[in-house]
């Protein structure tokens, strides 16, 4: 087994243990376990976090798929500039719909370099090349902002609301 799959495992028997009345508590062992021991103050942040904030492999399929959504929105014929970032947001809300796990960080990280960069890029390409380098020498930092944060709000809002909508369906009506 992987080192992941197996700190996952021990997760669970040590969540499944916390409940269990025959827990030594200063020991976090219980009565039948193999290997009793102190528990450290690692496994004890572990345990409160859960797991890290930021997966760089989830970060890049994040991108990815903003990227994707991104590019398909920007190829509807004369309104790709802001047809681009409905397409952001869809991606992001499909995201939401297919994780299981919460994945702001990411998502904020990975659609403000999306969306930054598309902005920066059609600030380049539209007009002339001339006009476009002149547009950021002079206003560089306030177009990027721009783009960067409406990359921000639009992934996380999509996220936020695949999310919502998952655990919707998901519930059972009472």
């Amino acid at each position: 087994m992987s080192k992941s799959l197996e700190e996952l495992q021990e997760l669970a028997e040590r969540d499944g243990a916390a409940g269990d009345p025959s827990a030594d508590s200063s020991t976090g062992a219980t009565d039948g376990d193999d290997e009793p021991g102190p528990r450290s103050d690692a496994d004890d942040s572990r345990a409160l976090l859960g797991r890290t904030p930021f997966s760089a492999k989830g970060f890049l399929v994040t991108l990815a798929v903003l990227l994707t959504g991104l590019i398909a929105g920007s190829a509807v014929p004369l309104v790709g500039g802001l047809a681009r970032y409905l397409g952001l947001f869809v991606a992001a809300f499909v995201l939401g719909l297919g994780r299981s796990r919460r994945a702001y960080l990411e998502t904020a990280i990975a659609g403000a370099l999306a969306a930054g960069g598309a902005f920066l890029l059609g600030t380049l390409t539209t007009g002339s090349l001339l006009i476009g380098t002149s547009l950021l020498a002079d206003y560089g930092l306030p177009v990027a902002g721009v783009g960067v944060t409406v990359g921000v709000l639009l992934s996380v809002a999509g996220v936020y609301f695949g999310r919502d909508l998952r655990a919707g369906l998901t519930r059972d009506v009472e």
